[in-house]
């Protein structure tokens, strides 16, 4: 009973900050936090012992694979470089740079402990950034990296923190050793997760050639497919969040055409709101455990130095959260710097520097999250000896105060750091959703002409045909309309048989459209984003064109 009420308290949250963000005008992810501070308060509040390996299989895997399936994939392939350097370059630096720097400033922190948390630090929060924008909103190149980075640098954070806490934990570490199995890891889990959203897809596909197939099904073994991804690459001793955001990459490259208009209808709604949901309550989560965390430590501090201790502590946390933002504008800039000397060498030198605000931007985005709290929570209490692992409640501390602080920042800075940003060319996606949608109309037109032509044994009356050709001449007049509308061309705006022929020559239509989008994506004329758009769009007038069914 007790968790019955755990988790329809948070579900209410969920529920209500939807509400008070619209009231308080406060960012989303504070709001929650907020309410999970409200109902934890000491005496008559809830409680909760954050189970890490639980936490991390039951919201992880879903949420990855629903961002890797939504990740624009030609955005993702053009920008890899960047991706790669700071999902993987960034996380080594902040582990040495920052690892260095807390062994240094708090000398009784071992430096195998030091490079742990720095780890466990470096996995950024790309939902809680776009969140914390605001109304100011982020340029989509911008965004895409962000994205594109946190997929990564969750597995290259977790990972490296497992080495450093081992190490921690035995004080034996090889670089060597460290750097193959890392590669490994990584590898393994990829491979895993490919080929698990290789074996969906052809399923998918094969289900599709079957007729009255319920689409709750395939989606109900979509969902399962990450946590699935995640459990056989993590017992293969792989890499489990890289083999959901594979498995999630991999099914959607496969299978977009392929499943049905139904199934993608409401794999999209279900998704959408199964992503709000569990954000949601991963950052009520948070409020229920960092003013713990959070208040103990500086209680217990106080209690043993008075206020230089406690004072201490808050200067250490704001001092690494620094130094993460310091090392990952460093990084920045230092990539940006080379990938524009190497323009220059390639004689396309012509493009400029991004902007100073721009890149603080980038920086200040480095929020950290759930991932972040999750892993440090999952310290061991006790090493080799049953010795106490070192600090491991000032490393708690420290994890949850940069947290905090990270969103308080990202939320008062970012809008103001991006306000009045325009970005200097122009938004490819306007431009290929507009060709698209004329070109998907010119299709339709052609496919409905066609048709109407075409001999068949219904239409080998005269009346019949009579109707066929009526209601082709309809259809056609209306594509014809919309294409006026969209090249801003100045235009106007039963019986049984031809509303069927109708019907009939309208779902012709919708799939040459459909056909046609599907093309252009094949051949990166559209990205992601507009290819599900319109996908979402002509789904939904074919749904609606469907016979009603009829009780016997």
């Amino acid at each position: 009973m007790n968790a019955a009420i755990l988790v329809l308290t948070l579900l209410l949250c969920v529920a209500m900050s939807a509400i008070i963000v619209r009231v308080a005008r406060l960012p989303l992810p504070l709001t929650q936090i907020a309410l999970g501070a409200v109902i934890s308060v000491p005496s008559y509040g809830l409680h909760v012992d954050l189970e890490p390996h639980l936490f991390l299989l039951l919201f992880v895997p879903p949420l990855l694979f629903a961002d890797g399936w939504r990740m624009p994939k030609r955005e993702f392939f053009q920008a890899r470089e960047r991706i790669l350097a700071l999902a993987f370059g960034l996380v080594l630096f902040t582990v040495v740079a920052v690892g260095y720097l807390l062994h240094w400033m708090i000398p009784h922190l071992p430096l195998a402990a030091a490079f742990a948390l720095a780890a466990v630090l470096s996995p950024t929060d790309a939902v809680a950034v776009s969140a914390l924008a605001g109304g100011a909103g982020i340029p989509k190149r911008l965004m895409y990296t962000l994205e594109g980075e946190a997929l990564m640098n969750d597995a290259s954070g977790l990972t490296a923190f497992k080495f450093a806490v081992a190490a921690a934990a035995t004080g034996a570490f090889s670089l060597y050793d460290a750097s193959i199995a890392f590669v490994l890891v990584a590898i393994g889990g990829v491979a895993i997760g490919a080929l698990m959203g290789w074996g969906m897809a052809l399923f998918q596909k094969w289900l599709a050639g079957w007729t009255r197939v319920q689409a709750q099904g395939t989606i109900v073994m979509i969902l399962l497919l990450p946590f699935a991804s995640y459990l056989i690459a993590e017992e293969a001793g792989t890499s489990g969040i890289l083999a959901a955001v594979a498995a999630a990459i991999t099914l959607n490259l496969k299978s977009a055409a392929d499943a049905g208009a139904d199934t993608r209808i409401a794999t999209t709604h279900i998704w959408s709101m199964l992503e709000y949901v569990l954000n949601g309550v991963i950052f009520v989560l948070m409020g229920l455990q960092l003013p713990d965390i959070i208040l103990d430590a500086l209680s217990e501090s106080f209690q043993e130095g008075g206020w230089s201790d406690a004072l201490r502590l808050l200067t250490w946390a704001f001092a690494t959260w620094v130094a993460l933002i310091v090392a990952r504008v460093v990084w920045v800039w230092g990539m940006l710097r080379f990938t524009h000397l190497v323009a220059r060498w390639r004689g396309d030198g012509h493009k400029p520097m991004p902007r100073r605000r721009l890149m603080w931007a980038t920086a200040l985005a480095g929020v950290r999250g759930a991932i972040t709290l999750a892993g440090v929570l999952s310290l061991p209490f006790v090493i080799e000896g049953n010795a106490p692992f070192p600090q491991r409640s000032l490393m708690v501390f420290l994890a949850a105060s940069v947290i905090l602080i990270s969103l308080i920042a990202a939320a008062i800075g970012l809008p103001w750091l991006l306000r009045g940003i325009t970005v200097e060319e122009e938004d490819p996606e306007e431009r290929e959703e507009q060709l698209a949608r004329i070109q998907a109309c010119e299709a339709a037109v052609a496919a409905i002409a066609v048709a109407a032509r075409e001999p068949g044994s219904e239409r080998e009356e005269e009346d019949q045909g009579s109707l066929t050709s009526k209601a082709a001449q309809k259809m056609i007049s209306a594509y014809q309309q919309r294409l006026r509308t969209l090249r801003e061309e100045d235009g106007p705006d039963n019986h049984r048989e031809r509303a069927d022929a109708e019907r009939e020559l309208r779902l012709i239509g919708i799939r040459a459209e459909r056909n046609e989008v599907m093309r252009m994506h094949r051949l990166d004329e559209i990205n992601d984003v507009v290819l599900n758009a319109l996908l979402y769009e002509i789904d939904m007038r074919e749904t609606a064109l469907a016979p009603p069914t009829r009780k016997h």
